[in-house]
């Protein structure tokens, strides 16, 4: 980190903020701050820099002469409330950690197939296109980078929808063909086979967060003690509506976020199909339905934060408003939803004969903690698992749902509400011990954020 991205930095964040954290930083660490507090003002006179003007300016001033000069550990160190918005990529209307690259506009495939939008991050690819094939015409779909032609990225999931011109919309996420996974490696141009043919198609890299701007964080007095999880604002001025961007940074890089806001119900319901062999799974759950988001001015009016209607890429970060520009604003957030995108437990599981076994196998799903209390055999060719949800760790962060997977189901339907789950399996009567999967949990953390934005 250089002195121009630190002072900047500083500058950027909320002075509690900075307080806050350079007490933590340098908690047990005895320095001279009359001297630092010198050698700062000489150094910036020196360097010609401005800095805005601050309450806490001497302050700030001495503190960022302390981190450059006494110890790069120091500057390393740098708390996560600050350091965890470093590494942010804004890409479309979401944002991804790393690089990232994206299609700038849209590209005519021929007559027939137009893509509407490509973003490549880490562990991510996605692709929207609208054509008027069927997906049997469009035929077997690839994505190869150029500089690694090794890898072969095929269809991992497929939404539709229905365009302007009664055009057939495709959503589609890839994945890694040869290793049956979601290790995707950020890349710039890459040849697109569909249809029967291939074309080349070349991507722009997506900027990093602008730290320059200002970002406004989360009030740390009205959090519910949820650990781990920053959550920072930004306005954006694009015209006629103002738009906030939101951002979230966790200190545990497997946590993902999936959506903001509150789900109206507690209740999940999911469905597994097993296809066959080499044909996949077909999957599906209940629609989740948020809570409206709001951001309040100084006398409290209310207005409603609404997804752009041209919005791309997911999670959506980008909300536009109503709200006047040029007004304190509050932003409460109660709740965000995210999730793990891996594989969490595996173990074999002993099919009961008739009857009902107790298990009482926990599961840690890190953040928090599941019991699959017992399993019951309902038929020669089913049974019914019962999971105790929420048994450990933080009270604000419930778990939402899961997988739990079996290449020996046919079937399996769940219902996940409150601290309960009830998971049914279809499978063969010849099918006595089978090896479980349990993994991509997803979780409610209630937050109940509220950022100033002054």
């Amino acid at each position: 980190m250089n002195e121009d991205k630190l002072i900047g930095l500083l500058n950027n964040c909320d002075d509690d903020l900075v307080e806050k954290e350079i007490n933590k930083l340098l908690e047990g660490v005895d320095i001279d701050m009359d001297s630092i507090s010198k050698k700062a003002n000489q150094k910036l006179r020196d360097s010609g820099k401005k800095l805005k003007r601050r309450k806490r300016f001497p302050f700030v001033a001495a503190v960022c002469v302390c981190l450059l000069c006494i110890t790069t550990v120091y500057a390393d160190e740098i708390s996560d409330a600050i350091k965890g918005f470093f590494n942010k990529t804004p890409i479309y209307s979401t944002i991804v950690d790393g690089d990232a690259y994206y299609l700038k506009e849209g590209y005519d495939l021929g007559d027939d197939i137009k893509i509407e939008s490509v973003m490549v991050s880490e562990g991510n690819l996605e692709m929207e296109l609208t054509t008027d094939l069927s997906e049997k015409e469009l035929g077997e779909m690839k994505i190869i980078p150029e500089n690694d032609s090794n890898t072969i990225y095929g269809i991992g999931g497929i939404g539709y929808g229905i365009g302007g011109n009664s055009e057939k919309e495709y959503s589609i996420s890839f994945m890694n063909k040869k290793e049956g996974n979601y290790n995707i490696k950020p890349f710039k141009d890459f040849k697109f086979i569909v249809a029967g043919n291939t074309y080349d198609v070349s991507l722009e890299k997506a900027e990093s967060l602008d730290l320059n701007k200002k970002i406004y964080t989360s009030d740390d007095a009205t959090i519910n003690n949820i650990k781990g999880v920053n959550i920072a604002a930004k306005i954006i001025d694009t015209g006629e509506k103002l738009n906030i961007q939101l951002i979230t940074a966790f200190e545990d890089k497997d946590l993902k976020l999936s959506r903001f806001g509150k789900p109206m119900k507690t209740k999940v319901t999911s469905r597994s199909e097993n296809l066959g062999e080499g044909k996949g799974t077909m999957s599906s759950k209940s629609k989740t339905l948020l809570e409206e988001l709001y951001v309040f001015d100084k006398i409290n009016n209310k207005y409603k934060l609404e997804i752009p209607e041209n919005s791309k890429g997911r999670p959506v970060t980008i909300f536009e408003t109503n709200a006047p520009k040029d007004n304190n604003l509050t932003l409460k957030l109660p709740s965000i939803i995210t999730q793990y995108e891996k594989t969490i437990d595996s173990f074999s599981l002993k099919l009961p004969n008739e009857g009902e076994v107790n298990l009482n196998k926990e599961i840690d799903f890190t953040i928090q903690k599941a019991v699959i209390k017992k399993i019951k055999r309902l038929s020669p060719t089913s049974a019914e698992v019962e999971v105790e949800l929420n048994t450990d760790g933080d009270e604000n962060i419930k778990i939402r749902m899961f997988s739990f997977d079996s290449t020996d189901f046919k079937k399996t339907s769940a219902e996940f509400k409150d601290d309960k789950a009830i998971i049914n399996l279809e499978f063969d009567e010849n099918i006595d011990t089978t090896n479980i999967e349990i993994g991509w949990p997803s979780f409610v953390m209630n937050g109940d954020w509220v950022i100033n934005m002054k």
